[in-house]
């Protein structure tokens, strides 16, 4: 009832991010306040960028009610048939608790690439420019040979 109660007022967020910015941290963006604290000034500022860009929280109150009644109902999925090129990325400490998904997401689909770090919560705090570089990496290697023939403007629809 709180959580709801907090997404429909977007003063009340924007209150509760600058007064309880710990627990706000913890609970929406799935980090340990204390691996904001120890970043680099250039994570924490992103940290502060992304708290800011969830404003104005009412109007994604729905998307995200609805985001934690899916994820508590999800059935398996048939990983084995999944035949796309797949990077699958994750903390141990990410408090949404979806290192071991991903991990098994990983071993089950043919292919798959599994990048885990012990650190750095939902938003891999202190291995942003990694995750950048390898996620652009993976990319550019697994592009579409349509991909490449397309122009600037078919690709970029």
């Amino acid at each position: 009832m709180l959580f709801d109660t907090a997404l429909r007022s977007d003063f009340l967020f924007w209150a509760a991010s600058r007064v309880t910015r710990q627990t706000v941290v913890r609970a929406l963006l799935a980090t340990s306040p204390s691996v904001v604290a120890t970043a680099s000034d250039q994570e924490r500022a992103r940290i502060t960028h992304v708290l800011e860009s969830i404003l104005p929280v009412s109007t994604r109150r729905l998307g995200l009610l609805n985001d934690a009644a899916v994820m508590s109902t999800l059935s398996r999925y048939d990983l084995e048939h999944i035949a796309a090129p797949t990077l699958v990325m994750s903390t141990a400490d990410d408090l949404f608790g979806t290192f071991d998904g991903a991990r098994y997401t990983a071993e089950h689909i043919a292919g798959a690439r599994f990048m885990g770090y012990a650190s750095g919560g939902h938003l891999w705090v202190g291995h942003h420019e990694e995750v950048l570089l390898q996620i652009t990496t993976f990319l550019t290697t697994h592009e579409s040979p349509h991909a490449l023939s397309a122009s600037p403007e078919q690709r970029n629809g």
